[in-house]
């Protein structure tokens, strides 16, 4: 008997879903000003939580395009570790407001 394992592509539909255009990567640091609106010292690091401890991937805080750290086979990697999570974002935004559980 032969079982095909079919491999999960969750982790290629958040990278998919989070739109990251290009594919030159800065690794260690964000790039000094956005390659797609040119101003400068605007990049933030972005975590995702459960997927890497660290910045995952950058964004620019003025146009939010965002840019690799890490290859995109890596960041797919990284994102498939959060499948099956999920956080209410809406209910996030608030969360300063509330007192603790």
């Amino acid at each position: 008997m032969v079982r095909m394992v079919q491999k999960s592509n969750e982790g290629l539909e958040i990278f998919n879903n989070l739109e990251i255009k290009g594919t030159k990567r800065w690794r260690k640091d964000p790039p000094e000003k956005c390659p797609y609106c040119g101003n400068c010292d605007c990049i933030t690091g972005v975590e995702v939580i459960a997927a890497y401890d660290g910045h995952l991937f950058w964004e620019c805080d003025e146009c939010g395009e965002k840019m690799l750290r890490f290859t995109k086979q890596t960041t797919v990697k990284h994102l498939a570790k959060t499948a099956g999570l999920y956080i209410d974002l809406e209910r996030m935004r608030d969360i300063c407001h509330e007192p603790p559980n």
